[in-house]
């Protein structure tokens, strides 16, 4: 889906045992007027000083089969959840969409379908274990947009005065390494970034064409 991400999975439990993992009132949220609202495992919350998850207020619910909310916090606050549960023969489908991004997705989803399936991952995990588990860790900037490329990373954008820009890192470049480790794909550049503090002088390299440049600066 263009304005979004789509998910879908089977665990061998009933629905009626899904439901109740996906709505069960949390002890990290506190009784409120108004509409209900859910800690919805597998959503990062930025700065929240709840269980892992992220608040949302609902939007629509039909018991056993729909669970539909509003985001309520960063990052993509805003945004709409939905889970849908269908029975399947070996226990219960489970659909996940998340939508309501708009035009801006476009540039980075490359980036965002990578965290989304890690969110898909730790909201099995709930789902199935009743483990809630801390979401990706935002460490340093890299200060540059990627794309995965079947070589590595590829640089899309670079921020002005940031990182990549101090390195003078370029839109088609690159990326090798970073700490004097290869990277591959956006995960492992996730936790290099997640493992280095803002200011730390960092050492990356990177190719243009055939030419393989390095430098360092402050992240």
């Amino acid at each position: 889906m263009e304005d979004g991400f789509e998910a879908t999975f089977v665990v061998d439990l009933a629905i009626d045992e899904v439901w109740e993992a996906i709505t069960s009132p949390s002890p990290h949220v506190g009784a409120e007027a108004g509409p209900m609202r859910y800690l919805i495992a597998g959503f990062p919350a930025f700065g929240a000083d709840h269980a892992p998850g992220t608040l949302a207020t609902e939007l629509e619910v039909d018991p056993g089969r729909l669970l539909r909310v509003h985001k309520d916090e960063e990052p993509c606050a805003g945004t709409e959840i939905a889970i849908v549960l269908e029975n399947a023969e070996t226990g219960t489908r489970v659909t996940v969409v998340q939508s309501g991004f708009g035009p801006w997705l476009k540039s980075v989803r490359d980036t965002f379908e990578a965290h989304w399936l890690q969110i898909v991952h730790d909201l099995r995990l709930f789902i199935e274990r009743g483990i809630r588990v801390p979401g990706t860790a935002w460490g340093a900037d890299l200060g540059a947009t990627t794309k995965q490329h079947p070589l590595g990373l590829e640089i899309t954008a670079v921020t002005q005065g940031a990182y990549a820009e101090r390195l003078e890192m370029q839109p088609g470049d690159l990326l090798l390494t970073l700490r004097n480790i290869r990277v591959h794909d956006i995960q492992q550049l996730w936790t290099i970034l997640a493992l280095s503090t803002p200011g730390d002088e960092t050492e990356a390299s990177w190719a243009r064409g055939r030419d393989v440049l390095s430098a360092s600066a402050t992240l």
